[in-house]
């Protein structure tokens, strides 16, 4: 946390469905997304010291998924779920998988949340269907400021609350660094971070930390952000949300994963 100004998004505890003191970020007056909806959504439940947590990721290729950095840490594995809609469940058509390796920026800083993105590598190649498909990474350096994107997450849905039984999704407005500054300290507003808002307050909140924020629609979606921290005040109050702006990390991403521009 960064004096009162933000809280970084995160993570929830999923023991019993009960969320942990630690403030994270979940989808607040989102949609139920539909089966296949969106199939480069990822769901992580990490085993910590402590016990398990949950948060978000976006499925890059057959093997690599990226998260936000906060979300490793401490970590020793991850359940990683594919294709899902509902938060648990079976033999609805999603892939389950427990990983162990993964990669955090280097010049992660959990102060000020800059830098907080993670690749998580998957055990094996895993096979493609109409649930489970990549997002693009962007090219180029647009800010895409104006454009509106979609976040997505299990995360809660109320201040307090319990986490979404189903995959909640909510239209954002990308907004100006500029613009965000006036809402949380410019000392965490960096070039690296990308902001969004809701015209009908819908923001991300605890859980939803290391989850998509896309623009455009098929297979055209290009993953623009990665869910990293909200305001201190709480989530439903229509504030920006703050995001890993991927653009930013892009050149790190494929230099790590091998992946292709």
């Amino acid at each position: 946390m960064f004096q009162r100004t933000i809280v970084v998004a995160s993570l929830i505890a999923v023991a019993c469905g009960a969320p942990s003191q630690d403030q994270s970020s979940r989808v607040v007056n989102g949609q139920t997304a539909a089966d296949g909806q969106f199939p480069y959504q990822v769901q992580l439940k990490i085993q910590l010291a402590q016990g398990r947590a949950l948060c978000g990721g976006s499925l890059l290729s057959d093997q690599w998924v990226l998260t936000a950095g906060h979300c490793v840490q401490g970590a020793s594995s991850f359940e990683v779920t594919l294709g899902a809609v509902a938060l648990d469940g079976a033999d609805d058509g999603r892939v389950v998988v427990t990983a162990t390796e993964y990669i955090r920026h280097e010049k992660y800083n959990p102060l000020f949340a800059t830098n907080d993105v993670a690749v998580i590598k998957l055990p094996s190649a895993v096979q493609f269907n109409e649930r489970v498909q990549p997002v693009k990474l962007p090219s180029g350096s647009g800010d895409y400021a104006g454009q509106v994107a979609t976040v997505s997450g299990w995360g809660l849905q109320q201040n307090g609350g319990t986490v979404a039984q189903q995959l909640q999704f909510a239209p954002l407005k990308v907004i100006t660094n500029s613009v965000c500054s006036k809402t949380y300290n410019p000392l965490v507003i960096k070039k690296t971070t990308l902001c969004a808002q809701g015209d009908d307050k819908q923001s991300p909140c605890n859980g939803d930390s290391g989850g998509p924020l896309v623009v455009g629609e098929g297979d055209e979606r290009v993953l623009v952000g990665v869910v990293s921290f909200g305001h201190a005040t709480g989530c439903e109050r229509g504030l920006p949300g703050a995001f890993a702006r991927v653009t930013a990390f892009a050149d790190w991403i494929r230099k790590k994963t091998g992946l292709q521009a």
